[in-house]
């Protein structure tokens, strides 16, 4: 009858030095990892200044987003050019008004307006606020539908969601404004709270 005989072999202990060795290995390992991470968010998260002198205003937004001057219809916008299938938008609008407006009013001229430049257009909110320097202001959270504007490209409508906020100073209105696909707009949602807590209106 054959028998079959096993050896095994006990590994040496690991030594103290080993040992240590193999805890800082790992905790070398979690500090590179935490740095990269901070190094990642530091470069998503940077800005850069933009001001108006003529306008009056001054903000901070992303660095590496397009920024547009040419309309008449805003200051400046700002569009994230690698956000897909929409440009992740932010905004600042100056409109003259008159010494008894409020944001409001202001508020309601440019809501009729909006059915006929945006499809499927709806209130979702509307609020007071007051920003960190103490203004009184007005936000309003809305949603419309952005399809192609191109026949010969099939794609299925967006859904968008947008926020302004309107805030007065002495004769203009300085609105304030962000639109993303619906899907993304909590995400991004703290660009546009930096774009607000940056702004200087002087």
């Amino acid at each position: 009858m054959n028998r079959s005989v096993f050896y095994t072999e006990e590994r040496p202990a690991l030594t103290f030095h080993q040992r240590w060795n193999g805890y800082l290995s790992i905790a070398l390992a979690a500090i590179v990892l935490a740095l990269g991470v901070t190094m990642r968010d530091s470069v998503l998260n940077a800005t850069i200044t933009v001001e108006d002198l003529e306008a009056g205003v001054r903000a901070q937004i992303p660095q590496g987003w397009l920024l547009d001057r040419s309309s008449s219809d805003y200051v400046f916008r700002a569009i994230d050019p690698d956000a897909l299938p929409f440009k992740t938008l932010l905004q600042v609008s100056v409109l003259p008004v008159g010494p008894d407006a409020t944001p409001a009013n202001v508020l309601h001229q440019i809501e009729i307006d909006r059915p006929q430049r945006f499809p499927a257009y709806r209130v979702i909110s509307r609020r007071n606020i007051t920003l960190r320097d103490g203004s009184p202001a007005i936000r309003l959270t809305y949603a419309y539908v952005e399809s192609e504007r191109n026949p010969a490209l099939e794609a299925l409508p967006i859904v968008v969601e947008g926020v302004d906020v309107v805030v007065l100073r002495r004769t203009q209105a300085v609105i304030v404004s962000y639109r993303e696909e619906r899907a993304n707009f909590e995400n991004n949602l703290y660009r546009f709270e930096n774009l607000l807590n940056t702004l200087e209106i002087f």
